[in-house]
C-alpha cells in the first residue's frame, strides 16, 4: 500500500533568522538583551575606564611644558584623589570647579567625564569628552572613551565613527579588545563594509577572539559565500562550542552545504536554548522536509518531531502536515518489515504510528485538503485493517506486551 507523496520546500525564513541570531550574539547576555531590547554594555564600560586612564597618562607627554601655576590645580588634585578612590559624588564638585577655572584643560574635562561615568551620567560624560578632545585632539584615548560612551548609550553609528577616527589618528592603540569592539559596534550600526574590514583585520591579527568570526560567517552567508562562511563559523564554534547562537548558525551552514546529519545535530542543540529555539526549529523543519522528499522517513520523523514544538505557531500546522506524511512513510516501512520478517513488534507498532500520523495530518488538513482528506478517510482506515490482520498473523501464539 503506497502513501501519497508530498511536495516540500525549505523555509524562506532561514536567512533572516540567521541575521537576527547574529544580531543578538556577541556577549554572554546577548540573547536575553535582544529579547528585551537592551544590549549588555559591560565591555564598553571597561573600554571607557581603560581609555580614561590611558588619556590621563598620555596627557603630560602630549601637552608638553606646563606653566608653574595652573588654574584649578588644587581643585583637580582633590577631585582626582576622590576619583581614584571611586568616591564619585565627592569628586564631582572639585572637578567641576577645576574645569570651570581652566576650561581649556583636556585633563580636567577628561577626568570630570570619568566622574560622570562613575555616576552613570553618560550624556554629561560624553559632553566633557568632546571638550577634552577639542583641547587635546592628538590624544586619541579621549576619542576612544567617547566611542565607548556612545556604545553605552547604544548610539552605535557614533560609537563606530569615533573608534574608527581614533585608530586612524593613532594606529598603535588598536588591540584585540578594541578590534572586537569595532566589529561589534559597526555591525550594530549596520555598516557592513566597515564591519567586514574590522572583522578581517581582527581575525587576521587576533584569531583567538570569537565574535569577529561570527560576524564574518553572517556576512558571508548573506553573500551566499558558503565556503568562507563555513570556515568562519567553524572557527567561532571551536572558540565557543557551547554558544547556542554559534550552534544555530553552524546548523544553517551545514544545511546549506547539504550536510544534513551535522545540521540536525547542531540545530537540535541550538533549539534547547529559548532564544534560539524558534529559528533552530525552522532549520529542523527544513532538514525534515528535505529528508521526506528523499524518502528518509526515520530522519524526517526525527527532525520534524523536534521542530514541531519549537516553530512559530503559524508554521506549526505545516510542520505537522509534513510530519504526518513522514509518519505514513514510516508506516509503510514498518509494514514491510513486519510482513517480511514476521516481526511481531513491528506489526504491533503500526497502529500507534497510524494514530499519531492521523493526528498530525488532521492538524495540517487545511493546508492541503485535496490530498490529505482521502488519506484520512481511506488510506489510514485501510492501514488500520491491515495492521490488525498482521498482528493476528504475525503475533499469533505470542504474548504481546
Amino acid at each position: 500500500m503506497e502513501t501519497t507523496p508530498v511536495r516540500v520546500a525549505t523555509s524562506p525564513l532561514l536567512v533572516s533568522s540567521l541575521v537576527v541570531a547574529c544580531w543578538a550574539a556577541g556577549n554572554p547576555d546577548a540573547a536575553r538583551a535582544q529579547a528585551n531590547g537592551t544590549v549588555s554594555n559591560s565591555g564598553a564600560v571597561l573600554i571607557f575606564q581603560r581609555a580614561a586612564d590611558s588619556a590621563r597618562a598620555a596627557f603630560p607627554r602630549l601637552a608638553g611644558a606646563q606653566p608653574r601655576v595652573v588654574p584649578g590645580a588644587a581643585q583637580y588634585q582633590q577631585g582626582l584623589t576622590a576619583l581614584r578612590g571611586a568616591r564619585y559624588a565627592e569628586a564631582l564638585a572639585p572637578l567641576q570647579e577645576a574645569a570651570r577655572l581652566n576650561a581649556n584643560s583636556a585633563l580636567y574635562h577628561g577626568d570630570l567625564a570619568a566622574v560622570y561615568a562613575g555616576l552613570e551620567r553618560w550624556d554629561e560624560a560624553a559632553l566633557e569628552l568632546v571638550l577634552a578632545r577639542r583641547a587635546q585632539g592628538q590624544n586619541q584615548w579621549y576619542t576612544v572613551a567617547l566611542a565607548a560612551a556612545n556604545a553605552i548609550r547604544r548610539q552605535w553609528a557614533d560609537a563606530a565613527t569615533n573608534l574608527q577616527a581614533a585608530v586612524l589618528g593613532d594606529s598603535a592603540i588598536i588591540d584585540s579588545v578594541l578590534a572586537e569592539a569595532a566589529v561589534q559596534w559597526s555591525w550594530r550600526a549596520r555598516r557592513n563594509a566597515e564591519m567586514l574590514g574590522w572583522a578581517q583585520l581582527a581575525t587576521r591579527r587576533y584569531p583567538g577572539i570569537a565574535e569577529p568570526w561570527l560576524r564574518l560567517a553572517s556576512y558571508y552567508q548573506q553573500q551566499r559565500d558558503t565556503t568562507r562562511g563555513a570556515e568562519a563559523i567553524h572557527r567561532y564554534v571551536a572558540l565557543r562550542p557551547d554558544d547556542p547562537t554559534g550552534q544555530f548558525v553552524f546548523s544553517v551552514f551545514m544545511y546549506d552545504l547539504s550536510r544534513n546529519d551535522s545540521a540536525l545535530a547542531f540545530a537540535t542543540r541550538a533549539a534547547g536554548d529559548s532564544a534560539n529555539r524558534e529559528r533552530a526549529s525552522e532549520v529542523l523543519f527544513g532538514i525534515g522536509a528535505r529528508a521526506l522528499t528523499a524518502g528518509r522517513a526515520d530522519t524526517a520523523m526525527l527532525a520534524l518531531s523536534r521542530a514541531q514544538s519549537g516553530v512559530a505557531p503559524e508554521l506549526r500546522p505545516r510542520v505537522s502536515l509534513f510530519l504526518g506524511h513522514a509518519q505514513l512513510q514510516g508506516v509503510a516501512a514498518l509494514d514491510q518489515r513486519a510482513e517480511r520478517n514476521r516481526d511481531c513488534d513491528a506489526a504491533s507498532g503500526l497502529d500507534s504510528l497510524l494514530s499519531v500520523a492521523a493526528t498530525n495530518l488532521e492538524a495540517g488538513l487545511a493546508l492541503d485538503s485535496a490530498r490529505v482528506a482521502p488519506i484520512l478517510n481511506s488510506t489510514i482506515p485501510q492501514y488500520r485493517q491491515r495492521s490488525a490482520a498482521l498482528v493476528r498473523q504475525v503475533c499469533a501464539g505470542r504474548r504481546r506486551p
